[in-house]
């Protein structure tokens, strides 16, 4: 699995780019990487971009990321990430749902643009 984080064009939002099958040390990693950058540059929206990417975390892993690692991570509550999936990928489906139960605004699309014009809303 591997993954790249970059800034959007028009700096609004980071992009994480990931390739292969994605496991929960993996997700440990680029979320201290994010985390960091996020702060750093108070950017706090992110499109991730796993069409060609496949979750293989089982679900209590999952679960244990959403409500414990998530906390000692010390993940912002305050941020909107946007998981893009390819049309038929099921995969990151029960990944959606833990995190929003836990707390954190996070919502998977199967359309690029959808995925980008949510991220870059404004939040009232």
């Amino acid at each position: 699995m591997n993954y790249t984080i970059e800034l959007s064009p028009n700096q609004k939002y980071f992009i994480i780019k990931i390739t292969g099958k994605i496991n929960l040390e993996t997700i440990r990693q680029w979320s201290k990487e994010l985390e960091k950058k996020s702060r750093s540059l108070k950017i706090n929206r992110f499109l991730f971009d796993a069409r060609e990417a496949q979750e293989t975390s089982s679900i209590t892993e999952m679960y244990h990321f959403a409500y414990n690692e998530s906390v000692e991570l010390n993940l912002q509550r305050n941020v909107r990430s946007a998981i893009l999936v390819d049309e038929e990928d099921k995969s990151h489906n029960f990944v959606e749902t833990a995190m929003r139960n836990a707390g954190y605004n996070v919502k998977i699309f199967r359309d690029e643009l959808l995925a980008v014009t949510w991220v870059e809303e404004e939040i009232s």
